[in-house]
């Protein structure tokens, strides 16, 4: 509440409130069974870290800062758990006893407004203290959804909700007994700030997109009745796609209701009513994951990698026979998702155990999971690829044939991110017990990829191998929806890159993509209780996008130069829109914090300024120069509308999120056990001072540049002292002379040595702690030994 109106707290104010009905919809009637329930109210809040004056529309998307069951809704101070500067949600469905006339009395501090039906029946929206407002609506006997939109500015906080029913003389605070919401679901929560829509937002320029993208024509492919949860896709030979279904029903991780099925005649110009479907396997263990390897399917379930056998011919498996089967301890998150093949081996991924609520499981019931695992078709033998994962969605082929994957956000994600998989490779997801690369040096994320501005449960990710986009990858989204598309290039050895939005549209949340003999992409999509799956959508689907030839006015690429960035269109653009150029551009910048909480906030966010920008000759390309740009840091382009080509058309997504990893010719970062950066001590620049590990802050004391066979920071050189050459010889910086003392070569088993020497990088006593300092060592292969080598020459 405004601290002005303060005094309006001893008396409530009572007015009354019309009932208002959205278009097409009558708020008396009561609706069909909602799914499984329990008592009581999900309230949501949502941090908006910003004095509002009436309630907001909020971007859609976002995942709340806290989500729990309450019983009633009569609510003030702690129970919001945010003292200010919110917007909150009381989500609820009431069971009306009697057909009648029912007055509702909303009480709040600040702004509220109540809608039954999606009908407005009382609107209490500005800045007050605690005062009341009546409204009346008639309502049948039954079930009705119910909701409470209500902000908070700063002071006091109340929402109480009273009824007054047919024939009664007095309110009464609206009983549990009547309440009930959707049971049995987990209630995801994220940290940071929240965000409202404002006035010049617009789908695809502030705004999720909401349609589908021109270059593509969307078809549905669901004969009636067939209502999918999607979790794999593949294709055999005559064009035939087999369709695998989660089977799952709630957060218990039993059901075993997973089903395989073939639909023929989805290729080409088909649709609904052309589409012939068979269901060929069941009683799979919520399977996430499927491939077709010389005519035989072979499917990833929870605990286990399973043959689909068919004896018979008829393509209906017989028997389900257990190829090879994984760590396993039980916990309803811990699935297997994806299946690649690549001759003789699968690939898939094992996601952690959590809580109810999203954090991770401490200790872990069964080991090694969080990884990407390797597994041999022929004898079932299961290796470790990768590890330091935590909801590894979506797995893929990417560039080069190179191994990519989603994880989602959580403990030691502050967000979710786009991983390139290599062997030995560590993504910074702790445990305990410690998982098999848990010392292993932290490897940065390709992309991250911003929660709830365009991410939320990243899925599987594809390679794009014709057409406008070509090269680049896919990615669909279970919770923010639709798909993304992500451009990478490799700097110094490895990818980062921008991800733009693609397409919405779709019928539900994106679960698995698959590129289909024809060009088209196919969707498919998955929900589930709570807040996991895409608002207003199903929780089922099956579509395919189909490219048309059109070549619509989109952000084609965005590229890293020194001090700046290129960013590449579809189209010329217009005179209009290349006037005045560099204003066009809106950037901002920030860091994250991995931490064992989960989720986490940006850290640092800074506005950036565009010095310059250049149009090329094809009016294609534009070069920006940009002051300011950090490396480590998630930098955000927007060129609002309007923003037009020389057609006439206007952009169709205005945003761009990129991952500054490197820069060519740049600086960057070693990091080392425990995922700390090499460091120089307090960014001092004397002669001798000493290098040591500490946590990666994205400071110049971190920056190294590989110039030459040296590496240098803060305009000196990684120094062994007096040029030792025996075990413990400190290393420094110092005034960068040219000699052997200075001379460095990264090593293909991860080590840095000083050939002089023939000694190692090594941080002393194999501590990962702030302050370790930064010695000579024979090389022993010890993970203190090991580093990563970020965005260096």
């Amino acid at each position: 509440m405004a601290q002005l109106h303060q005094r309006l707290l001893r008396l409530p104010v009572i007015s009354l409130g019309a009932v208002v009905l959205t278009s097409g919809l009558t708020a008396g009637t009561a609706h069909a069974d909602p799914p499984p329930q329990e008592p009581g109210v999900t309230l949501r809040v949502f941090d908006v870290q910003t004095p509002l004056d009436r309630i907001c529309t909020l971007k859609p998307a976002q995942t709340p800062n806290i989500d729990k069951l309450m019983p009633m809704i009569n609510w003030s101070g702690a129970d919001f758990g945010i003292e200010n500067y919110f917007m909150a949600q009381a989500l609820t469905n009431i069971t009306i006893p009697a057909d009648g006339s029912y007055t509702f009395r909303l009480s709040s501090d600040d702004g509220s407004r109540l809608t039954i039906d999606d009908g407005l029946v009382v609107n209490h929206d500005g800045l007050h203290g605690v005062t009341s407002k009546d409204g009346t609506a008639q309502l049948d006997a039954g079930v009705h959804p119910l909701r409470i939109d209500y902000f908070e500015r700063d002071g006091g906080q109340q929402l109480t909700l009273e009824w007054k029913r047919p024939g009664a003389s007095a309110f009464e605070v609206v009983p549990g007994s009547v309440l009930s919401t959707e049971a049995g679901v987990v209630r995801v929560t994220a940290p940071g700030r929240k965000e409202c829509e404002g006035s010049g937002d617009t789908p695809g320029d502030g705004l999720p997109l909401t349609g589908v993208h021109p270059n593509y024509t969307l078809t549905n492919l669901r004969p009636n009745g067939f209502e999918p949860k999607v979790t794999g896709m593949d294709w055999f030979p005559d064009g035939r796609l087999a369709v695998l279904t989660w089977g799952g029903t709630d957060d218990s991780g039993t059901s075993a209701a997973g089903e395989v099925y073939l639909l023929d005649k989805v290729t080409g110009n088909t649709g609904t009513g052309t589409v012939a479907l068979k269901k060929v396997a069941g009683g799979l263990k919520e399977p996430m994951g499927l491939k077709i390897v010389d005519g035989t399917i072979y499917v990833s379930e929870k605990a286990r990698l399973t043959r689909l056998v068919d004896s018979t011919g008829d393509d209906v498996a017989d028997k389900l026979e257990t190829v090879a089967t994984w760590p396993y301890g039980g916990n309803f998150h811990e699935f297997a998702f994806g299946l690649l093949y690549d001759a003789p081996n699968f690939y898939l991924n094992l996601s952690v155990a959590i809580n109810y609520g999203g954090n991770t499981t401490n200790p872990q019931p069964a080991p090694n999971r969080g990884t990407t695992i390797r597994v041999n078709k022929d004898t079932g033998a299961v290796s470790y690829v990768a590890g330091g994962l935590r909801t590894p969605h979506g797995i893929g082929w990417g560039p080069e044939h190179g191994l990519f994957v989603t994880d989602n956000q959580g403990g030691w994600l502050p967000s979710s991110k786009l991983l390139h998989v290599k062997q030995d490779r560590f993504f910074n997801h702790y445990m305990t017990p410690a998982g098999p690369f848990d010392s292993k040096p932290v490897t940065p994320p390709v992309l991250w990829m911003p929660q709830n501005e365009i991410a939320n449960s990243p899925s599987t990710p594809v390679l794009v191998e014709e057409g406008v986009f070509a090269g680049q990858m896919l990615i669909g989204d279970v919770t923010y929806g639709g798909i993304q598309r992500a451009y990478l290039e490799k700097i110094n050895g490895e990818y980062q890159g921008a991800l733009f939005r693609l397409t919405q549209g779709l019928e539900a949340g994106v679960a698995e993509l698959s590129l289909g003999p024809d060009g088209a992409i196919y969707a498919g999509g998955l929900g589930a209780g709570g807040n996991w799956g895409q608002t207003g959508k199903l929780k089922y689907g099956l579509q395919k996008l189909s490219p048309n030839g059109k070549n619509s006015f989109d952000m084609l690429a965005m590229r890293a130069k020194p001090g700046g960035f290129e960013i590449e269109y579809t189209q010329p653009l217009s005179t209009e829109t290349a006037n005045a150029l560099a204003a066009r551009y809106t950037l901002r910048q920030w860091r994250y914090q991995p931490t064992a909480g989960y989720g986490g906030p940006k850290i640092d966010e800074q506005t950036l300024t565009v010095t310059s920008a250049s149009l090329s000759a094809d009016r294609k390309k534009v070069t920006l120069a940009i002051s300011g740009l950090e490396l480590g840091h998630v930098v955000h382009l927007r060129s609002p509308r309007p923003f037009s080509s020389t057609t006439g058309e206007t952009l169709w997504s205005t945003e761009a999120w990129y991952t500054l990893n490197a820069v060519p010719g740049g600086a960057g970062t070693i990091t080392g056990i425990g995922g700390k950066c090499l460091d120089v001590d307090n960014s001092g620049t004397t002669d001798g001072t000493k290098i040591q590990l500490w946590t990666c802050n994205g400071t110049g004391a971190q920056r190294w540049a590989r110039v030459g066979s040296t590496f240098q920071a803060l305009g000196k050189c990684l120094d062994v002292s007096n040029g030792g050459t025996t075990n413990g010889t400190t290393v420094q910086l110092w005034t960068c002379n040219g000699s052997a003392a200075q001379v460095w070569q990264p090593r293909s088993n991860g080590s840095i040595v000083n050939p002089q020497s023939g000694k190692v990088l090594d941080a002393a006593g194999v501590s990962s702690a702030d302050g370790t300092p930064i010695h000579l060592w024979e090389y022993v292969g010890g993970d203190n030994q090991h580093w990563v080598i970020t965005g260096t020459n």
